[in-house]
């Protein structure tokens, strides 16, 4: 009598089914050790990135530091440069000023020096004004040709120019006269100085 054993197929395909999961469990160590390498390579990799930002912050920082030094320079030299300027002008000024303050004490003097070279005789001064440079001149003289003598005078002198005669008027000793004119401190051809601009006559 023959006997089947139609259970023994059930239990190896058991067996078989008990083996499969360990073929499973080394497919999914490989996958892990995958992707520890990728995290790994990617923890390196920001390390790294990390690393060279903040080098290049420190770079950028030194050079900040350089460049704050160099501009407060910079702004130094600027404000001696600025101050520098300032005391040129003002120095300037003080010079023009006291350039202008001896030609007008010399000028008077100078003026008064002039027309009295230019004086005949028999004639004298009541009165000279100045404006600027225009002069107005008030006399007496005991004769005509005294006046007409001091005008001369004053035209032929590089000193006057634009000498206009006013009105004459005798009286019991004389005349008296009036005239006006323009005094030229520094002529044209003096050395050194310039004439100065001509007013309206």
């Amino acid at each position: 009598m023959i006997k089947v054993n139609l259970l023994a197929t059930p239990e190896k395909g058991k067996a078989r089914a008990h083996r499969a999961p360990r073929l499973e469990g080394a497919g999914s160590l490989g996958q892990n050790v995958l992707m520890v390498g990728v995290v790994v390579l990617a923890l390196l990799f920001i390390g790294w990135r990390w690393h060279s930002l903040a080098s290049h912050q420190r770079y950028l920082t030194r050079e900040i530091v350089k460049a704050e030094a160099e501009q407060e320079r910079l702004q130094a030299i600027i404000k001696k440069g600025e101050d520098y300027k300032a005391k040129k002008e003002l120095l300037q000024r003080k010079i023009t000023l006291i350039t202008q303050l001896k030609r007008n004490q010399s000028g008077p003097v100078h003026l008064l020096d002039e027309v009295s070279k230019q004086l005949p005789d028999f004639l004298w001064l009541e009165s000279m004004t100045e404006s600027g440079f225009n002069i107005q001149i008030q006399g007496k003289a005991t004769t005509y040709n005294a006046v007409s003598n001091f005008y001369n005078n004053l035209t032929g002198s590089r000193y006057f120019q634009n000498v206009i005669m006013g009105p004459i008027s005798s009286i019991p000793v004389g005349v008296t006269f009036s005239l006006t004119c323009q005094f030229l401190p520094y002529p044209a051809g003096q050395e050194g100085e310039s004439a100065p601009p001509a007013a309206g006559g």
